[in-house]
Parts: C-alpha cells; structure tokens; sequence
C-alpha cells in the first residue's frame, strides 16, 4: 500500500446539502445544532484534492456506517474490470480466480 494514501472516517457535523429520511432527526429551527453524521473521505496524498468521499446522516444504521469502515480497511481484492488510471500504482492487486 501507498504511504502517501489516506483515507478518513469521523464523526461530526455533516454538509447541509445531505438530507435525513427520518424526520425526527431533522433540525427543526435554524438556531438547534447541526445535523451529526458520519463522513469518510480519501485522499491521493494528505492535503491533495479528494478521490472519492461518503456522507452519512445520522438515522443510517451504526451496522451499516461499521460495514462500510470494515470494507475500507479490508486488505481483501476487489474484482474490477477497469481501473482509473491514477489509481492503478497504488491499488493492492489479485489476478482474478
């Protein structure tokens, strides 16, 4: 792997454009806290622009959020069959089998 790739997960105040499907989780004034979420993120290098990144809201399951960590922490292949050329020197790589 890369030492220069980080990848992020925290819990913390997530962007306003993400929505909760459950309403009792939403702000009701302007003036009540900020949602909380989860967000995760991945940079090419710390301080680069990001690669990819994943909003949470807090009504999704802590199951699901763990999951999703788990996955990115997995050393396991994946099988793709293209990979984004600016990935392709710091992807862990299996031949398929």
């Amino acid at each position: 792997m890369d030492p220069t790739f980080a990848s992020h997960i925290r819990l913390g105040e997530v962007p306003p454009l993400i929505q909760d499907g459950d309403p009792l989780a939403l702000v009701a004034e302007a003036d009540d806290a900020a949602l909380a979420g989860w967000q995760a993120w991945a940079e090419p290098m710390l301080g680069a622009g990001y690669l990819w990144a994943a909003s949470f809201s807090s009504s999704v399951p802590h199951d699901l959020v763990a999951a999703f960590a788990d996955s990115l922490s997995s050393s396991a292949p994946v099988l793709r069959r293209v990979l984004p050329e600016s990935t392709r020197d710091r992807l862990l790589r299996a031949p398929a089998g």
